[in-house]
């Protein structure tokens, strides 16, 4: 076993080594900090190949990416990002998010220390949440297959289990020979299903069966292996708790040892413990406050009364495309970025993801019907008072103001956009910029976008795609005169100025740049010979991740290679300056 990397060191000219923060059979494990990301915590993961070749380093690099590229795309707020594998002085490191909790297998230490476990609703609790991380997990075809109470961290933010440590990783060091290992090593941990000890072809039901048994250890502070029934290959918990009939019921069929025999997905199981999980909850909550004085060591974790189907997503990291000989991140199933000339493309990572299920009440009936109307009367007959009011002294302010004189400067500030709504004057009213809350509004956003540098028709053109967006009624519809003109005014240029606010996030060299991008500038900053430390996969895996923290609402769309394309362009022209030497 080598040593490991001194605190200080760094890695991909990026990734600053804090400290070791555990050692096992498939490699040891770094807390890092990324210096291109404001400092922002992270874990890497380093293999040890067997080898000093170069060229083999690389193919199993590839390799890696080729086979883990589901990995890449995974969106789900309770499973940690993975960001990039890369190669340094003959061994290869994966960088994934890094979570802020405690793993539930520590908790457990913990409180058997102090001779406590964990309760029913806090078990309950767990499954709950992490049922549909597993949902999310199956829609991809993927399977954990390393499931225990190691592999959840309850995050210390809100106490939801995060799913990390997949199985998927440690075939892949296996397969590839990526870390020196014993022959004999094999990936499960005790709470894997029987089946795969027979070398047998996993199933989605596998995960079930996992999750049941770290519900099982932690219920009961003993190991799968303290448990198992070697005669009816089964484990024999049910004199090591007293459960709930329905809720024991649920974990025997979860943990059948004929995968058939199990419930068929993540969902079923939630469908089948949310009846019961309000009962259990009240039920541990009348014990707690029934027994005052007695003191606890370890607060209890907090069981919302209402359980969702699906957890709240995060803002996603979305992941892009080309074909493998470009060295992209994402799966072969998806289109690729290549098939337009110009475009990149940004993609949704689950289209098929489910909305979350929000229970609520109704509102009971009222029978007040009268005093209601004639509430409504009085105060519809004050707003129309108010608005007689309001038109008449503003009307008389406007005949007693004089007309400014119109000058070059100002008319030309009006020019925006071509496509904008009626930002010049109609010709058959007086224009009134020096009065004009909405045309200052447009002087701002001019005035900003000359302060930043941008060419003034690219952010012209970008305000119009996400205005025609919004407003695809109004595309190619003269709206010169109408009642609302001004509104839309001010509205167009709210726009424009968030979308300046974003694009302040650029470097001055690239915010200058923006309208100029095309592919073959892509192209050849990734040509052999021009110094790039990344290849079109992994640089995509950046820039992606980079512009869907600007712009969430692209997700899934094709980006314009005259507008948001060329926001992506300078993105990855950025990221690649930053990882050079």
């Amino acid at each position: 076993m080598h040593d490991p990397l001194p605190p200080g060191s760094l890695l991909f000219n990026r990734y600053c080594i804090a400290g070791l923060a555990g050692q096992g059979q498939f490699g040891l494990t770094y807390l890092a900090q990324d210096q291109k990301r404001f400092e922002e915590r992270c874990i890497v993961k380093e293999f040890a190949p067997p080898h000093r070749n170069v060229d083999l380093l690389e193919m199993q690099r590839q390799s890696f990416h080729q086979s883990a590229a589901v990995l890449y795309e995974l969106q789900h707020s309770q499973i940690p990002r993975f960001n990039i594998l890369f190669a340094q002085e003959n061994r290869l490191y994966l960088v994934r998010d890094y979570i802020v909790g405690k793993s539930y297998g520590a908790m457990l230490t913990e409180r058997q220390a102090e001779g406590q476990g964990f309760s029913q609703a806090e078990v309950m609790h767990l499954m709950l949440r992490s049922l549909p991380v597993l949902t999310h997990l199956h829609r991809y075809g993927l399977i954990h297959q390393n499931i225990s109470p190691h592999s959840l961290i309850s995050r210390h933010q809100d106490q939801l289990p995060v799913l990390i440590d997949f199985g998927l990783v440690k075939q892949l060091v296996i397969q590839l020979q990526l870390h020196p290992l014993p022959p004999d090593v094999t990936i499960g941990n005790g709470y894997e299903a029987p089946e795969l000890h027979n070398d047998g072809k996993p199933s989605f039901s596998a995960d079930l069966y996992s999750l049941a048994a770290t519900a099982i250890a932690l219920l009961t502070g003993k190991e799968p292996q303290e448990l198992y029934n070697r005669r009816t290959r089964t484990l024999d918990w049910d004199a090591e708790v007293d459960l709930q009939p329905d809720f024991a019921r649920i974990l025997k069929q979860m943990l059948h040892p004929k995968p058939q025999k199990r419930f068929g997905s993540a969902i079923q199981v939630s469908r089948a413990l949310e009846p019961i999980a309000t009962a259990i909850i009240h039920s541990s909550q009348s014990l707690q406050s029934s027994s005052v004085g007695i003191p606890t060591a370890k607060p209890q974790i907090q069981v919302p009364l209402q359980w969702e189907s699906v957890s709240p997503p995060q803002p996603p990291t979305p992941v892009s495309n080309l074909p493998f000989d470009k060295a992209v991140l994402a799966p072969p199933s998806l289109r690729s970025v290549a098939e337009s000339p110009h475009s990149p493309r940004f993609y949704k990572a689950d289209p098929s993801r489910e909305s979350p299920r929000v229970y609520r009440k109704k509102p009971k009936g009222q029978k007040r019907w009268g005093k209601d109307l004639r509430a409504s009367a009085l105060l519809i007959g004050g707003v129309a008072v108010l608005a007689i009011v309001v038109s008449f002294r503003a009307l008389n302010w406007v005949q007693t103001q004089p007309l400014p004189t119109a000058t070059p400067a100002t008319n030309a500030s009006t020019a925006i956009s071509k496509n904008a709504p009626n930002l010049k004057a109609s010709p058959t009213q007086p224009t009134r910029e020096a009065v004009s809350p909405e045309k200052a509004t447009v002087d701002s956003l001019q005035e900003r976008q000359k302060q930043l540098g941008i060419d003034f028709q690219f952010v012209s053109d970008l305000t119009d795609e996400v205005f025609y967006a919004k407003r695809p009624d109004l595309k190619g519809k003269p709206t010169s005169g109408g009642a609302s003109q001004p509104e839309l005014q001010h509205e167009w240029a709210s726009m424009g100025t968030d979308l300046l606010g974003k694009l302040e996030t650029l470097s001055p060299e690239t915010r200058g740049k923006l309208g100029t991008y095309q592919r073959s500038n892509y192209d050849k900053w990734l040509a052999p010979g021009n110094g790039a430390s990344l290849n079109a996969r992994e640089l995509n895996v950046l820039v992606n991740k980079r512009f869907g923290d600007l712009f969430p609402e692209q997700k899934g769309k094709t980006l314009s290679p005259k507008t948001f394309g060329q926001v992506w362009y300078a993105i990855a022209q950025e990221e690649l300056k930053k990882l050079k030497p």
